[in-house]
């Protein structure tokens, strides 16, 4: 009687369990896929002159068409939260690689970044935040023993609307730069001090949209003025146009929209016939599986 009395709640338990089983499967884990850039390459076409000596001095006498190629190529590394961790970039001379130059970045448990360190450390920016919103940054120069200081402030829409800039030792008055958005909350315009740029879009994906603050290997691809903040561009730059300058840049783009290549022309509005200066950029994508 008591060996029937242990078997019937063990029976019972087995019972449940395969019907526990059968009904609820264990959920499989869920992989979400992440496009990120893996590397960049830029090309820029510097215009070699023509040149006489003189007196043992090389002079400039007259421009040419030639032009030579300095390549730099920049490494993305990623975690495996798809976070972005460093960025290596280094000049390549003969095909190799040389004058290395690396960023890291230190992010906290809530995915906001916390610090920029480049190089040995001699250089670095931190990111000082409340409730989560950026409040202002200190880019630190231990070469020099200098610092930066900018401050955000922010317009209806939680957008950075101006940034003051402040440096220590103050050599001058702080600089403010004003930002305008379009509807699509691309950057529109930048104003400092009454020197304006104004920014056009395509409708593609921008490459570093993925990321949770602003980032650019160039100031043709995106402003340099946002980086690391809470903006977040979503499209192409096409044009940028200054009081003196004129950008234009065309794009190939994958199954994605996301650009393959970008050409980067730039005139001096006053001269439209003198040389332009060409960046040339190529893009390349990897996915990353991130499990939820």
């Amino acid at each position: 009687m008591k060996r029937s009395l242990l078997f019937t709640p063990l029976l019972l338990f087995v019972i449940s369990w395969n019907s526990y089983s059968t009904a609820s499967p264990i959920p499989a884990v869920q992989i979400k896929k992440l496009t990120v850039v893996s590397q960049v390459v830029e090309k820029n076409y510097v215009p070699v002159d023509s040149t006489t000596l003189i007196d043992d001095v090389n002079v400039v006498d007259r421009s040419t068409s030639s032009t030579e190629v300095s390549i730099t190529k920049y490494d993305f590394n990623y975690n495996d939260l798809g976070q972005l961790t460093s960025v290596e970039s280094y000049l390549v001379e003969d095909g190799a690689p040389t004058s290395s130059f690396t960023a890291t970045m230190e992010l906290d448990e809530n995915n906001l970044l916390r610090k920029v360190i480049y190089g040995e450390n001699k250089m670095s920016l931190d990111l000082v935040y409340d409730n989560k919103i950026l409040q202002y940054t200190e880019f630190k120069d231990l070469y020099y023993d200098e610092s930066r200081v900018s401050k955000i402030v922010y317009n209806r829409l939680d957008l950075p609307s101006s940034i003051e800039i402040s440096s220590k030792p103050q050599y001058s008055d702080p600089e403010v730069t004003d930002f305008i958005y379009n509807p699509n909350n691309n950057l529109k315009l930048v104003n400092l001090d009454n020197n304006k740029t104004i920014y056009t879009y395509d409708q593609k994906n921008y490459p570093f949209a993925y990321l949770p603050y602003a980032y650019n290997v160039s100031n043709y691809l995106s402003a340099n003025e946002l980086m690391y903040t809470n903006y977040s561009q979503q499209n192409n730059i096409v044009k940028i146009e200054g009081d003196d300058l004129l950008t234009t840049i065309e794009y190939t783009y994958n199954a994605q929209d996301l650009p393959l290549t970008a050409k980067v022309k730039t005139i001096v509005k006053s001269m439209p016939n003198e040389q332009p200066s060409i960046y040339e950029y190529e893009f390349t994508y990897r996915i990353i599986e991130l499990m939820l």
